[in-house]
């Protein structure tokens, strides 16, 4: 999913799940207003932009945890906030656009929803600071910020993780196959500014450049950071 914020008036943020979604009309990264509303429409113009499926790192890793709290930052039509919860989490999903957030409260609606403990919560994930120390997993998924912002966004969001907590970054790597074509390049990062800017309380847990293998058979390579708070 691409969702760019602003504030003051320029771009900042992109979020992509295009990787294992349908594609939906892209975004002018360069004249874009990309707040509230320019994601609202771009969501209006289709009854859905991703699969619904969760995020495979996402999967992989949180599958062998106990449940907690979880926090799942910029999380659309909710595929990853649902699945946690599903998994027994107590779920914060987050996102700019009130349009994504509807749909995952309507797709909440059709899986039981008395058994799935999510809260939905409509916020730039850029301008908002999480509750410290409140959540026993963080889960960043594309969240491509300029690289001057990177380091920021980073420790925000690490400061989320509760003691023995795990934070999961995920993010396309400038290794990767399309690398190149991709819109914002230059946002593209690997996992060393990440495990430097969550700091020394963090046991680096992975840190890596991970192939996956898309459903088109499409090989691709994600930058996958999972710390845990000592």
């Amino acid at each position: 999913m691409f969702a760019l914020t602003v504030t003051n008036g320029q771009s900042r943020t992109m979020v992509d799940h295009t990787h294992a979604h349908t594609h939906p009309a892209e975004p002018d990264f360069e004249n874009g207003a990309f707040d509230e509303a320019f994601w609202d429409d771009l969501y209006n113009q289709r009854t859905t932009i991703w699969s619904g499926n969760p995020n495979a790192v996402l999967v992989q890793e949180a599958s062998a945890l106990t449940p907690g709290r979880a926090l799942d930052i910029g999380c659309g039509e909710g595929a990853d906030s649902l699945w946690l919860a599903a998994e027994g989490w107590h779920v914060t999903g987050v996102d700019i656009s009130d349009v994504a957030l509807g749909r995952a409260r309507a797709a909440q609606q059709a899986l039981e929803p008395r058994t799935l403990a999510v809260n939905w919560q409509q916020e730039d994930v850029l301008d908002w600071t999480p509750p410290a120390a409140a959540f026993d997993l963080v889960s960043v998924h594309f969240l491509q910020v300029p690289p001057d912002e990177l380091e920021l966004t980073t420790r925000r969001f690490s400061a989320a993780v509760a003691p023995k907590g795990r934070l999961l970054i995920v993010g396309h790597s400038p290794g990767d196959s399309h690398a190149s074509q991709h819109p914002a390049k230059h946002r593209l990062f690997s996992p060393e500014p990440v495990v430097a800017a969550a700091g020394d309380g963090f046991e680096v847990i992975h840190a890596e450049h991970r192939t996956r293998t898309t459903p088109d058979g499409d090989e691709r390579i994600d930058t996958v950071v999972v710390l845990q708070r000592r």
